[in-house]
């Protein structure tokens, strides 16, 4: 199934908070959000107080009235389950509810999501909540959909209750039935940690490393995603009970340890994202280093969205600066920079873009965190900039629902991503390889994709890419593998990286030829492996004669079977003039292994040797400055590029294409300014 939000033109909206202002501006502001151009508001994800001011007793007369003001002004709205923050009288009464560190402190209340899914209590309040919120708003025909809680798994994406530890005891139970499977497969006999009686175990609890045994913690992150899927699925099973005139299930934004492929298996029509771009600087760290291209970085943020949903919502965009009273998170948005950040969003799937928040708030943490409106609530630059974005958008309907392009997917899984946090041989580098593909893709124009692998993934999905990019796989299964090999064989093109495959699903390397299926599947063994310290040489190899890096971990390699192909050879170390990168064909497709890291340069090789990057440079050329994003409905294709730097430059069209957001034709060389957006169709 696709997970797709359904819309017939790009939409806007906004996040509104009626509590957090007199009855008397309700009407004005939504007046105001319709001149320009907001037609939805998302509301009450913190509101539970409102609904059941103490325990048992509900009333839904405040959000009555303001839903009335909506009706009147023909708003549409999505409705939120308040679940996000439980009210003072229930953790007060219940403290069983919260969540507690690893040290086993209680995070107690006063700030958002300090509960545990795993707490009976909070799981019977919350099932209450949502049903009498369902009962009351589920057929109100200004309700489009509904948002489940806000955020799950941000703030905090760890829970150490006594209810998860008892949770997490009867998940084991479940997975490996008798504690005899549980030690052998987690390797219980290392340091002694066998379990003789299922009370003895415990989600992993600090030591004096703070080191746990790796393949607890590898459950314990499996366990915290279903912990948060089966607490989304709560909600969403009592809401479609209540859903009517087609009413959608969704919530926003994606975090640590939550599988998002389950998570909309079982919950959800589609994702939203919260999209705030200025948050890919690091304001400790020097923003002008050149080549980091953080200007741009939350497109890969925007990615990972699509992965999960092919057109999605942004339920939160940026439209002022970022900060708490204990926190400056980022700048304002330069003029320009909400228009960009918007356009970004729609480039890469978003339908729907809904900005935070309508008017900055005069009480509380976020205070500095701003909206459209300033506190004084008189007219702005934002909102002079906003009045343009919904002139773009009047011009833009026709690309609602329209796909975005890729031929290239890096590959991913939640194993593998999970893994990486305690293995520090093997997520560092994943992190290292990210950042290469990244820069790699958006400097050569190479639209790019993300592939989630999962238990229901199928060669059909596979299939829609040229090529798939594996790079890390520390992790892979007999299962995995096969399916990667009927990718191949039926004409695909799949690249790994050093340490790949020599992983069990438990995280243990068992005794067996390194790299394990990846190895078979590519015709190779590893012979030899070393992280690259800081007194090695530069690494490198040469492909085809042209020398490539290899970068921060070699798996020096040996062929295994008479078909694979040595392809490139390391030039320097112990290993030099070992096998650096193999070639297997499989049926109609090719498998590579290559030991190493991905740098950015060595992305751009691959994207070369083979011939993948700048698939539209027949059509376009484009300075490095501008990102790239093509999306395709029917035959015709809509190509977005955005200008990420404070100066302009120039775009040359190679062939007519006509200009989306003036309806003129345009050729040769254009310019675009500071900020500057293209909408291009041919």
């Amino acid at each position: 199934m696709e997970h797709s939000i359904q819309l017939d033109h790009i939409t806007l909206g906004v996040c509104y908070y009626p509590e957090h202002w007199p009855e008397t501006l309700w009407e004005d502001d939504l007046i105001r959000m319709k001149e320009h151009g907001i037609e939805v508001i998302r509301i009450a994800e913190f509101a539970w107080n409102l609904f059941e001011p103490t325990q048992g007793n509900f009333t839904f007369a405040f959000f009555d009235r303001f839903m009335e003001a909506v009706r009147r002004q023909e708003m549409k709205v999505i409705f939120c389950t308040p679940t996000a923050t439980p009210p003072a009288w229930l953790t007060e009464a219940y403290p069983e509810v919260l969540n507690v560190d690893l040290e086993g402190h209680p995070v107690y209340h006063g700030m958002r999501r300090h509960y545990n899914y795993n707490s009976p209590v909070y799981r019977r309040f919350t099932e209450t909540i949502v049903e009498k919120l369902a009962e009351h708003y589920g057929s109100h025909p200004n309700i489009i959909g509904w948002q489940i809680d806000n955020e799950l798994n941000c703030e905090c994406d760890v829970f150490y209750s006594e209810a998860d530890h008892r949770a997490f005891r009867e998940y084991l139970k479940n997975k490996y039935q008798m504690l005899d499977n549980l030690n052998e497969s987690l390797g219980m006999t290392f340091w002694n940690q066998t379990y003789t009686d299922w009370n003895q175990v415990y989600l992993p609890r600090k030591n004096y490393h703070n080191s746990p045994n790796p393949h607890l913690a590898l459950e314990e992150k499996k366990f915290f995603s279903q912990s948060a899927v089966s607490y989304c699925k709560l909600q969403s099973d009592i809401l479609r009970r209540y859903l009517k005139n087609g009413q959608f299930i969704t919530t926003n934004g994606h975090f640590g340890h939550l599988d998002y492929q389950e998570l909309m298996d079982q919950s959800l029509d589609f994702l939203c994202y919260d999209s705030y771009p200025d948050f890919a600087f690091d304001l400790g760290a020097d923003p002008k280093r050149p080549g980091n291209l953080n200007d741009r970085k939350w497109s890969w943020s925007l990615i990972k969205t699509r992965s999960i949903s092919s057109n999605f919502g942004i339920m939160e965009q940026q439209s002022g600066a970022n900060g708490w009273t204990t926190r400056m998170e980022a700048p304002a948005p330069k003029p320009g920079q909400m228009r960009l950040w918007t356009m970004q969003s729609i480039a890469h799937g978003a339908d729907f873009i809904s900005y935070f928040r309508w008017r900055t708030c005069w009480i509380g943490t976020e205070i500095y965190w701003h909206g459209l409106n300033d506190y004084s609530n008189e007219p702005n630059r934002r909102l002079e900039e906003l009045k343009a974005i919904y002139r773009d958008i009047r011009v833009m309907g026709e690309i609602a629902g329209a796909k975005y392009q890729a031929k290239i997917a890096v590959v991913k899984d939640y194993p593998n991503e999970w893994d990486g946090e305690h293995d520090r041989w093997h997520g560092p580098l994943s992190n290292f390889s990210d950042d290469g593909w990244f820069r790699a893709t958006q400097l050569t124009h190479t639209p790019c994709d993300f592939l989630y692998l999962w238990q229901k993934s199928s060669l059909q999905e596979l299939a829609a890419y040229d090529v798939l990019i594996y790079p890390h796989a520390t992790i892979l299964t007999e299962e995995t593998a096969g399916l990667l090999k009927k990718y191949v064989e039926q004409g695909g093109t799949l690249v790994f990286g050093a340490r790949t495959g020599y992983k069990d699903e438990y995280g243990r390397c068992p005794m067996r030829p390194m790299a394990g299926y990846a190895g078979e599947l590519c015709g190779v063994r590893i012979a030899d492996y070393t992280f690259l310290g800081p007194y090695d040489e530069k690494q490198t190899a040469v492909w085809n004669g042209k020398e490539i890096d290899a970068p921060f971990f070699n798996d020096v390699l040996e062929v295994t079977a008479p078909e694979a192909k040595v392809e490139a050879s390391f030039t320097s170390n112990y290993y030099q003039g070992s096998p650096a990168l193999v070639s297997r064909k499989i049926g109609r497709g090719t498998a590579y292994y290559f030991g190493a890291g991905f740098s950015m340069e060595t992305a751009k090789a691959f994207l070369t040797e083979l011939g993948i990057g700048a698939p539209y440079s027949d059509c376009l050329t484009i300075p490095p400055q501008c990102e790239l994003a093509v999306r395709k409905k029917g035959g015709q294709e809509y190509f977005f590029v955005l200008n990420y730097k404070e100066y302009p430059c120039t775009v040359e069209l190679k062939q007519p294409m006509k200009d989306i957001l003036s309806g003129r034709e345009r050729s040769g060389a254009q310019e675009l300014p500071p900020y500057g957006v293209m909408v291009l169709s041919r």
